[in-house]
């Protein structure tokens, strides 16, 4: 007799990912735990069995409904790939066992890309960190958790894979907000949906020391110099549409959640680049003012409420999935991408039980970048080590040289490598 399997609907956020998806817009993201000792693939197969078993959201297939996609658990192995040099590529589930997330090695890297209908970034670290335990674990090491990375042997909880966006849904009325077009970065692409990345490396102390120095966060810094460098790119050209550059932010730092899903809402920082060039201490100000203004708790709800609403709409809980799939691919081509003009995810410091901290070296994370949005940029830090993964669909380097000149201005230095021929 046949196992009965379970199943899960997809949250709120997700729902899009499935149908938009493709070859040149992913909808990927990588985390990476560089080790400080070569990986041992067969420690490594075990170790993965093992963990995807216990995070119930990524022991998953994905399946057609009649009226929306959904989760159905996932009965085969998760397997384990030798790294080819191409990041964050769109994922052919059938080719993975059907699972939504792809495992990686390349010497002392172990990295697990995921399909963002899966998780957000928060989640993905929670899997990342509990794999990279059960290795060494496995490997004969001593190491006590301390609560503050998921033991493999630790009983899964509901709340774990609750859908939070439904959670803080409400039935109110939302004034219509109107979006204008976002300004694209534009270039000569690679083939065959290529991603270049870049990884630069810099001591916390430092970041944060300059960013002090201006009053304002890391991410203002950030923020301030991709702006700085899109505009110093530009020339003297005349602009149609405003430069977006669009922040996601983890909903869990206002409530009291441990889902493992995605909770995620986003902010936008809009600039007229038709302005003359400031000064980055210019541009900070303005960042600042615009963050602090985006980042309203009601307005990041109302976002989420919108777009459970959508969901919630019962003509559309009703029309069938072939249907919606064609609407909602329309919509996107239409809207999508095109409020954006560039993508920057900080995922924050990991803190690690001290018994794992000999065995790990550093992290990466980076997210995909699509036709519309060809540069991106991710953040993570490590004990004192800051990794700014700049990730691009198109050649040319002129950003990513400006922003290393303003970093080396403000005297932050950085060391670089990268997976393509080009060097800035």
């Amino acid at each position: 007799m046949a196992k009965l399997r379970k199943f899960y609907d997809l949250d709120n956020a997700a729902k899009i990912f499935p149908v938009v998806a493709n070859e040149s817009r992913s909808y990927m993201f990588r985390l990476s735990v560089v080790f400080k000792e070569p990986i041992k693939i067969d420690i490594l197969q075990q170790a993965l069995n093992k963990t995807t078993k216990r995070f119930r959201h990524l022991n998953v297939r994905i399946r057609k409904g009649l009226f929306w996609y959904y989760f159905e658990e996932n009965l085969k192995e998760p397997i384990i790939q030798k790294e080819d040099g191409m990041i964050n590529k769109y994922l052919f589930f059938r080719e993975n066992n059907d699972f939504l997330f792809r495992t990686l090695y390349f010497k002392e890297r172990l990295s697990v890309e995921f399909f963002h209908a899966l998780t957000d970034g928060k989640g993905a670290l929670e899997f990342i960190n509990s794999l990279a335990l059960e290795y060494l674990l496995l490997d004969g090491k001593k190491i006590n958790p301390e609560g503050m990375v998921i033991s493999a042997d630790a009983a899964a909880t509901y709340q774990e894979v609750e859908d939070e966006f439904k959670k803080l849904y409400q039935k109110k009325k939302l004034p219509k907000m109107k979006e204008p077009k976002a300004h694209h970065l534009t270039g000569t692409f690679y083939a065959n949906n290529y991603n270049a990345v870049l990884n630069a490396y810099i001591e916390v102390d430092e970041l944060k020391k300059v960013s002090e120095s201006f009053n304002a966060s890391v991410s203002e810094l950030l923020v301030s110099i991709i702006i700085l460098s899109i505009k110093r790119t530009g020339g003297l050209k005349k602009y149609k549409h405003l430069l977006r550059v669009f922040i996601p932010v983890n909903m869990r730092q206002f409530y009291p959640s441990i889902t493992l899903r995605n909770f995620v809402s986003f902010i936008r920082v809009n600039y007229d680049l038709n302005e003359p060039e400031k000064e980055l201490k210019e541009i900070i100000k303005f960042v600042k003012e615009e963050m602090k203004k985006e980042l309203d708790l009601e307005d990041m709800v109302n976002r989420i409420i919108q777009n459970v609403k959508y969901e919630q709409n019962p003509l559309l809980r009703i029309t069938p999935l072939h249907l919606k799939i064609i609407a909602m691919r329309k919509a996107y081509d239409i809207i999508g991408e095109s409020l954006n003009s560039f993508d920057i995810s900080n995922l924050g410091l990991v803190k690690l039980p001290k018994d794992m901290e000999p065995f790990i070296s550093h992290y990466h994370f980076s997210i995909a970048p699509s036709n519309d949005t060809p540069k991106a940029m991710a953040v993570v830090s490590y004990k004192n080590i800051v990794n700014i993964s700049f990730i691009s669909k198109i050649i040319e380097r002129d950003f990513e040289k400006e922003f290393f000149k303003i970093l080396k201005e403000i005297n932050i230095t950085s060391q670089i490598e990268g997976n393509s021929w080009e060097v800035v």
